[in-house]
């Protein structure tokens, strides 16, 4: 869309099925080449974005869009949002789902794809960019992959997501703020949403902690007090590509209780040089399925150590995952304040010596950023804020402390050596 005629006569098109609301449709007349938009759940970034993306198939002119976020489903959802919005408007494209989703409408293309393999977009060229989650992606994928696909096109990148600490999100952000580099940015508030109502947010507010509430909500970027693992420390953990697999491998493996999920973390390496090469999250399952999925993974690491939360419900459900995998040593833990701490020092300790690789997953690092050490009437609390999980976070804890230290030989130098012929005493 290169005016604001153009947003008003597509929306006009567009009303019998969807309207826009005041934010989205600031951020629809917008016409920077750079918006960074800072968004509380729910107010609507996908609707907004897929509307963008479908106005401006109807240019005289070829576009090349390019729908980038930290996993390939996340990706799947505007770029479906998009073929729904075509097919509303009684439009047919050619649409393909492999090896990645692409849509074909006249000289217009669309393309989803995730951040992990950036050599593989390398060298593309898009005329206009959305990148979601943006926070939650390595900074690297868009200064050195994203932004020199635009260099010849003059195109528009697009960065969406909800605030992740003050990282590279931020940083753009306050250059909207400043009006620099033709920047645009704009906070986004869940309220503004028509969809979401007063009473929801009020709940919201009762059920977890006003730092969360005000990040998740309302957009704000707020530093993490009583954070455990600094934003700025996990970030520089952050490659686009899952790393490679290879032994030795430490599994952990954190089960679900009440409302929580069942987690499972698989690690590579030593203390020294670890990486993080699988991670899954179920939840809602019997016991039995919850066992055989977990079996499923760890028979995929046959030489890997494995240890389990072995509190509570975790100790016969750590007898029944033995019983499944005899050929495997298995190992529970049962949980105190005292091993909790060490455990979250551990793994703390990993993120801050840059020891720890893993490709961005916005389950974990959510989790991660809201994990936080709260003084209590007993001590320190150390946990998910309320109305968060940390199943993610204490599955790789206990992967990382099997972690071996690597061996190193010492050999102490020293002045020669003198032998005298003295006479035995």
């Amino acid at each position: 869309m290169s005016g604001g005629i153009r947003v008003e006569e597509f929306l006009e098109r567009i009303t019998p099925f969807w309207q826009p609301h005041q934010g989205q449709l600031e951020f629809l007349r917008n016409r920077a080449a750079v918006q960074v938009l800072a968004c509380g759940r729910r107010w609507g970034k996908t609707e907004a974005c897929a509307v963008r993306t479908v106005a401006s198939l109807f240019e005289p002119s070829p576009t090349q869009h390019l729908l980038l976020a930290p996993t390939l489903d996340q990706a799947r959802l505007l770029f479906d949002r998009t073929v729904a919005l075509l097919e509303a408007l009684g439009e047919t494209a050619k649409v393909r789902s492999s090896p990645y989703p692409r849509l074909q409408f006249g000289p217009h293309v669309v393309s989803a794809r995730s951040g992990h393999v950036p050599r593989s977009l390398r060298g593309l060229g898009a005329t206009d960019i959305v990148v979601d989650e943006a926070a939650y992606l390595p900074e690297s994928l868009i200064t050195e992959i994203a932004m020199p696909m635009l260099a010849t096109t003059d195109g528009r990148l697009t960065l969406i997501s909800t605030p992740h600490g003050k990282n590279h999100f931020w940083r753009f952000f306050h250059m909207g703020q400043r009006g620099e580099h033709g920047v645009w940015s704009r906070q986004a508030p869940s309220s503004e949403s028509p969809f979401v109502s007063a009473q929801f947010l009020a709940v919201q507010r009762e059920l977890i902690s006003e730092r969360a509430y005000r990040v998740e909500y309302e957009a704000e970027f707020l530093d993490g007090a009583g954070q455990v693992f600094r934003d700025e420390a996990v970030q520089k953990c952050l490659v686009p590509r899952a790393p490679v697999a290879e032994p030795p491998f430490a599994i952990g493996i954190d089960w679900a209780r009440y409302g929580d999920y069942t987690a499972v973390a698989v690690l590579s390496g030593d203390r020294a040089d670890c990486a993080l090469v699988e991670l899954h999250q179920f939840h809602g399952t019997s016991w039995s399925e919850a066992v055989a999925r977990v079996a499923d993974v760890v028979e995929r690491f046959p030489h890997a150590s494995v240890l389990c939360d072995a509190t509570g419900l975790g100790d016969p459900v750590l007898e029944w995952l033995r019983s499944a995998l005899p050929d495997h040593k298995i190992d529970g833990l049962t949980f105190t304040s005292t091993v909790k701490a060490e455990l979250i020092d551990n793994l703390a300790w990993l993120f801050e010596q840059g020891a720890l690789t893993m490709a961005p997953d916005p389950a974990l690092l959510r989790e991660l950023q809201h994990f936080q050490a709260v003084p209590s009437s007993g001590g320190t609390k150390l946990g998910a804020g309320s109305g968060f999980h940390d199943d993610l976070v204490v599955a790789l804890s206990l992967a990382a402390r099997q972690l071996r230290r690597r061996y190193r030989a010492r050999v102490q130098v020293a002045g020669p050596r003198v032998f005298s012929k003295g006479k035995r005493g």
